[in-house]
């Protein structure tokens, strides 16, 4: 199969995205929250991190957390793990409206970094 004239590369994956709320203003604070991030880095099976920021101008801003595994297992442990205990202790900050998390099955992969 091919995707974008080029051959995919087929590669199963577990990803995991958070569609983050933020109060208008705090994108900035946003991004420097997660540039310190607890070590996701280091867990079995982490594959990558990305912190995406919506262009939409609304009543607040959005932001979108895309973290890639090797298996649905090693992102569950990560879970479990002191790591995301640290990244997560003490709550989100206040500029935080909300979350919502939604789990996939990357079944097809084409990168050109």
């Amino acid at each position: 199969m091919n995707v974008g004239g080029r051959p995919a590369a087929s590669r199963d994956m577990y990803a995991v995205t958070n569609r983050i709320r933020v109060k208008t203003g705090h994108g900035d604070d946003m991004e420097k929250t997660f540039g310190k991030r607890g070590g996701v880095e280091k867990e079995p099976g982490f594959k990558s991190f990305e912190l995406w920021r919506q262009e939409v101008e609304e009543d607040h801003e959005v932001f979108l957390v895309v973290t890639r595994w090797e298996t649905k297992e090693d992102f569950k442990n990560w879970t479990q793990s002191a790591s995301f205990r640290e990244a997560h202790s003490g709550g989100p900050p206040d500029f935080i409206l909300g979350g919502e998390l939604a789990n996939y099955e990357v079944k097809l992969s084409s990168e050109n970094y």
